[in-house]
């Protein structure tokens, strides 16, 4: 699923505990959640508190708190946001049943704390739905949410033309298990909810398994929508150029491609087969067709880490065509047993950034997108001119003061489009340029309520609800999902 970075370490053979994933899963983890009211670790037998909050670190300074869950069985859990004495910053909890852990959060606790001061009022959608559930069992949108959507996801299918180790998607997979007269409906609850202002993409699963997509892209088009973005591996896309033609034709405004390095060793890793050759043939068939494109990297820690800089490079070498980067560190799904946990993370990202671009994008050059968490999207906007003869790219952030980007920011842009907007608007002089932004996805050890309460990105379900993404892929330690694909009663 390229829109859904994740390593895939699913092993419910090693722990007799585990439903099984055909079963009621979503059931068996709501009466896990509803029945445990929010549980301060403080209770906990046999913890104390410097343990709770350090965990063997040095505890040099108390950050905040938030609620988190017990990654095990998903309880939700008071937790504390703290830096160590190395000045990085860590969240901690402890559960009743399954015990402590900590996550890593964030490198370093000065930047954490300057992104933190760029947080943007929040904008709050305009229908919710009445609290009935504890979070995160009660999206839809509830009442507790607190940012509008800005970008809507309809999985046209869960169907997939390859098989990816960093994936949970089944190839098998009926590609027309959900119907045109059902994303039909999709569509309508979109435009109710989030209005056809709101940038949609059509994801999966893959995609292209369906030969009608071009028919559900004019079907988005004739409801309204302006931006309708197909979110794709591009084996189908580098391989049929006619079929891309009819998505063009029928308005889709842009590829999201998935994009993970530049040589085949990464997609053997992240893939499962030998790919730089296809993903090169997809922009340059996108290229025929004039639709836009942005790389989809998912960044797996060991893997690609290295090749950050590489793929801007090679967005800026085709900017004609790679309108935009979106850098999505792996989140986890499924069975993991740590104290600590070290997942990559969005600041990691950033001073890669810094050191893989040789200073062209500076760790202070990426702020937050403000349609959401300031520590969920990310991102700059590299502003193309020309000087003696040859492109010149410099972030437009350097030349924009935080009271600029309030008043020229815009709730309605796309994560994408946030900062491109506001260089259309401001003075700063462009002849195009390309967006990088780096999404932060949360899985079971990362997730934070608070933040969870300021998505903007969504999938929609066949009943008509809004979900956070982060809250429809989550998973407990067993791999079992609490919402269903498409909200089906069954998991």
């Amino acid at each position: 699923m390229p829109s859904t970075p994740s390593v895939n370490a699913t092993d419910t053979s090693a722990n007799s505990n585990c439903a099984s994933n055909t079963g009621s899963a979503a059931e068996a983890i709501s009466a896990s959640i509803t029945s445990m009211s929010s549980s301060s670790c403080t209770d906990c037998p046999g913890i104390g508190k410097d343990e709770w909050m350090g965990g063997g670190h040095g505890l040099a300074e108390e950050l905040g708190h938030t609620e988190a869950l017990c990654p095990t069985c998903l309880k939700v859990l008071d937790a504390r946001i703290f830096s160590d004495d190395q000045g990085k910053v860590w969240m901690s909890r402890t559960c009743p049943e399954h015990g402590y852990v900590e996550t890593f959060i964030w490198p370093s606790v000065s930047h954490y704390k300057w992104m933190n001061s760029l947080a943007f009022p929040k904008t709050p959608p305009k229908v919710t739905n009445d609290v009935k559930k504890p979070c995160p069992l009660d999206c839809g949108m509830c009442k507790r949410h607190q940012r509008k959507p800005t970008l809507v996801e309809i999985e046209v299918t869960q169907s997939c033309n390859i098989h990816c180790p960093v994936c949970f998607m089944s190839a098998e997979a009926d590609p027309y298990a959900v119907s045109l007269e059902q994303i039909s409906s999709m569509y309508d609850a979109i435009a109710r909810q989030a209005t056809i202002e709101t940038g949609v993409q059509l994801t999966g699963g893959e995609p292209t398994t369906r030969r009608d997509l071009p028919q559900i892209v004019k079907m988005g088009r004739d409801k309204g929508f302006w931006g309708i973005e197909v979110n794709t591996n591009g084996v189908v896309v580098s391989r049929n150029v006619e079929y891309l033609q009819e998505i063009v034709d029928a308005g889709c405004t842009g590829i999201y491609l998935q994009f993970d390095g530049m040589d085949d060793d990464v997609y053997m890793a992240t893939r499962g087969m030998p790919m730089i050759d296809i993903k090169r043939k997809a922009v340059e068939n996108c290229r025929k067709c004039g639709i836009q494109v942005v790389l989809a990297m998912t960044i797996v820690s060991g893997v690609n880490d290295d090749q950050i800089g590489d793929v801007i490079d090679f967005a800026l070498e085709n900017n004609d065509t790679i309108i935009g980067v979106a850098l999505q560190p792996a989140f986890t799904s499924g069975r993991f047993e740590a104290e600590r946990v070290v997942p990559l993370t969005m600041g990691d990202v950033i001073f890669m950034l810094d050191e893989q671009t040789h200073g062209l994008i500076k760790s202070d050059d990426i702020w937050p997108l403000g349609c959401s968490n300031p520590f969920c999207d990310t991102g700059t906007y590299l502003v193309m001119t020309y000087e003696d003869g040859k492109r010149k790219y410099t972030p437009c952030t350097r030349d924009l003061s935080r009271d600029e980007y309030l008043k020229l920011y815009n709730p309605d842009s796309p994560q994408g489009s946030v900062f491109w907007d506001i260089v259309e608007k401001s003075d700063i002089p462009a002849m195009g340029g390309l967006s990088v932004i780096i999404m932060n996805y949360m899985d079971a050890y990362t997730c934070d309520l608070q933040r969870m309460k300021e998505c903007s990105m969504f999938d929609t379900m066949k009943d008509g609800r809004l979900i956070p993404f982060c809250s429809y892929q989550l998973t407990d330690g067993c791999g079992n999902r609490i919402h269903a694909p498409w909200g089906d009663v069954e998991a």
